[in-house]
């Protein structure tokens, strides 16, 4: 797939969405200079261009009583890797499954739960997985932020 040119507008209107896909077009005009038809007409391109490629929202987990935020770092065999991956993707309370690209501790598997028996739970239901569970983690604390793009040296291509 060929990269996607992507322009000081096109960066600006990226960083902001991370930021708060509520924004409003009038919002997004004005923070970023443009008309509110630019704002439109670039978002649906960067949407058909498959650059956009969804909005979420973000839910504070705690606050619905899942209070247990768990890393599990797991072994597959390099030709079940993604099979497993898609696997522990259907166990209700895993979140994220990121696939490396090494031979030992190839998958890291993240779930939420209310209680210590959730998190039991959830490693039983790996542990029949073509897997091998190498090391379980309660997470403190996890830092993320969106890229932004306008702040980028050099305007990259996505």
């Amino acid at each position: 797939m060929e990269p996607y040119d992507i322009d000081d507008v096109d960066a600006q209107l990226l960083s902001l969405l991370q930021k708060n896909a509520r924004y409003t077009a009038t919002e997004l005009a004005d923070r970023i200079g443009v008309s509110d038809n630019t704002i439109h007409n670039r978002m649906q391109r960067l949407e058909d261009e498959g650059v956009i490629t969804g909005y979420t929202t973000a839910v504070d987990h705690e606050r619905t009583g899942l209070s247990l935020y768990f890393s599990f770092i797991c072994t597959a065999r390099i030709s079940n890797r993604s099979r497993v991956a898609e696997k522990a993707m259907t166990i209700p309370e895993v979140i994220e499954v990121t696939e490396l690209m090494t031979g030992q501790q190839n998958l890291q598997i993240k779930a939420y739960g209310g209680e210590d028996e959730d998190i039991t739970r959830v490693a039983k239901q790996l542990d029949k997985l073509e897997l091998e569970i190498n090391d379980e983690n309660l997470i403190r604390e996890e830092r993320v932020k969106p890229l932004d793009y306008s702040d980028l040296e050099e305007t990259q291509t996505v």
